[in-house]
């Protein structure tokens, strides 16, 4: 029900109470204020929500997609989702847009192997953008999309909680991969170099891709990552970090005769599938580039390494997050008693 009063100030307050919905705007005239509160009241009537507008017929959920990565800062896992989604989906008209067609992203991304986690986190990133598109631009989408079919990932006993990986490759795994890979004269991408570096600096495989030659201090064996990730800070986060192990020496050779540009040039994902294709070629199971990470960190525990130091190279702010990569067992305390004694 609309309510129009007239403010001491002159102006004119209109006020619509419907179905839950309560609205409330200023005008200077009450002709305005009138106009204003019979289009809510239509608004309400029709089913729309109130205060927003309808969509254009052509207006993709691409559309929205690239406006929101325009409009707010997001990390790089949130980026690369969306841009999945709008891969995969974005043509669809964002009016039009159903839970249909997010059962069909989900069943996609299932069959090419994605995990729950995985899909869950596209659905919290698409989540994200619906939400503003409703409350920054105003217009009438359904918010609970997205909120809907992760729900629907609990109802097909797809597990959507977060797993610590306990898996470190064995040396014979490693040796085989990377006679594999090496053994490919067809291979352009030096994946075997980026493996091993991997196994002696503990980054990440997105990490490494970045490293751009004028961020390393030669003297003092160190590389500046940048935009490092972190949990607790989603946006800017540059990291020095020494360059540990056989990491200094492939680093240099890497940039031999080259003094900028990124050591290598080559697109982290593209990497990533040539060290999954070896591993099933090989059948080695439930292996991740990231793996190698895991075995770097667990490696420089076994050395004697304190945790603090530890922590310069993997970048980790405390023991809790830490601990997720180490996986040592009752061999290494006893070889470490051995040491001291």
């Amino acid at each position: 029900m609309a309510s129009i009063q007239k403010l001491p100030s002159g102006k004119w307050r209109a006020q619509v109470r419907s179905k839950g919905v309560y609205k409330a705007a200023t005008f200077d005239r009450k002709t305005d204020a009138t106009h204003w509160a019979t289009d809510i009241e239509r608004a309400i009537a029709c089913g729309s929500s109130a205060g927003t507008i309808s969509a254009p017929a052509d207006m993709t959920l691409t559309a929205v997609i690239d406006a929101y990565l325009k409009q707010v800062q997001v990390g790089r896992t949130a980026r690369f989702n969306l841009d999945r989604i709008s891969n995969r989906i974005g043509d669809i008209p964002i009016r039009t847009l159903s839970a249909i067609h997010l059962t069909k992203f989900v069943d996609g991304r299932i069959a090419e192997g994605a995990g729950g986690v995985t899909v869950a986190s596209d659905l919290s990133n698409l989540s994200a953008v619906l939400k503003w598109a409703r409350a920054a631009k105003n217009i009438d989408v359904n918010t609970e999309l997205a909120k809907e079919a992760r729900r629907g990932l609990t109802a097909r006993k797809i597990d959507t909680r977060s797993h610590e990986r306990t898996r470190i490759p064995t040396q014979d795994e490693l040796d085989r991969i990377l006679v594999h890979i090496e053994g490919n004269s067809r291979q352009v991408i030096p994946a075997a170099t980026i493996m091993r570096f991997g196994m002696a600096s503990a980054m990440r495989l997105g990490e490494i891709c970045r490293i751009r030659i004028e961020d390393i201090n030669w003297n003092e064996k160190a590389v500046i990552i940048r935009q490092r990730k972190d949990p607790r800070r989603k946006l800017r986060n540059d990291q020095s970090v020494p360059l540990v192990g056989d990491s200094f020496e492939i680093a240099r050779t890497a940039a031999q005769g080259r003094s900028e540009g990124r050591l290598f040039p080559y697109d982290a994902r593209s990497v990533g599938a040539v060290f999954t294709r070896a591993t099933r070629k090989l059948e080695i199971e439930d292996l991740h580039f990231h793996d190698l990470r895991h075995l770097a960190i667990t490696e420089l525990f076994r050395a004697g390494l304190p945790m603090e130091l530890v922590a310069v190279v993997s970048g980790h702010k405390d023991w809790k997050h830490l601990k997720r990569y180490t996986q040592l067992d009752a061999s290494d305390v006893h070889n470490a008693l051995s040491r001291l004694e």
